[in-house]
């Protein structure tokens, strides 16, 4: 089985990825690990997406893995299974305040989730509606049961998840 999860960061993609392999003992690609110990990442925290997409071949070709990481929405890797996991606006803020963000980066990726950013570009990217999961409310614990439930069922679908009234109010605020 082959898994992908993505999101914007703070919507729990490390915790949850951890906690799936854990629980299926599927290897785990941690993709911005390996985009630092190739010596990937800018000075501006910008990543060659062509070289990080070669560094993911050899352990891609592996039949079985979990890949977690923002930008696996950016690069296509062999999958049988997209997850981009989403968060609410004010649940996001809060989580990337926390990790000290400063207001530029956080105001990005909020924009960025609000905007399905991460969804359209996996759908391009893997040529598929990838499963959306709102993280929001919801335990690492449950986030993983909800995961392998979509699986085992062959589930299409899992959360409807739209954030655009709080773009409007956001845009409206500025």
């Amino acid at each position: 089985m082959r898994i992908i999860i993505t999101g914007s960061p703070g919507t729990g993609k490390s915790a949850i990825a951890r906690a799936l392999s854990e629980r299926t003992g599927l290897p785990l690609i941690d993709i911005k690990r390996v985009a630092r110990e190739r010596g990937l990442v800018g000075k501006s925290h910008e990543v060659d997406l062509k070289k990080l997409a070669a560094a993911l071949r050899p352990p891609t070709k592996k039949k079985d893995f979990i890949a977690e990481g923002h930008l696996a929405c950016e690069i296509r890797l062999p999958a049988d299974f997209v997850f981009v996991l989403r968060t609410a606006p004010r649940v996001l803020r809060r989580r990337l305040a926390r990790r000290g963000y400063n207001k530029k980066k956080l105001e990005e990726n909020l924009v960025s989730e609000m905007l399905d950013y991460c969804v359209q570009r996996a759908e391009i990217v893997y040529r598929r509606m990838p499963l959306e999961l709102d993280t929001s409310q919801k335990s690492v614990s449950a986030c993983v049961g909800a995961i392998l439930r979509a699986m085992k069922q062959k589930k299409k679908k899992l959360d409807t998840v739209d954030y655009s009234s709080d773009l409007k109010r956001h845009l409206k605020v500025r």
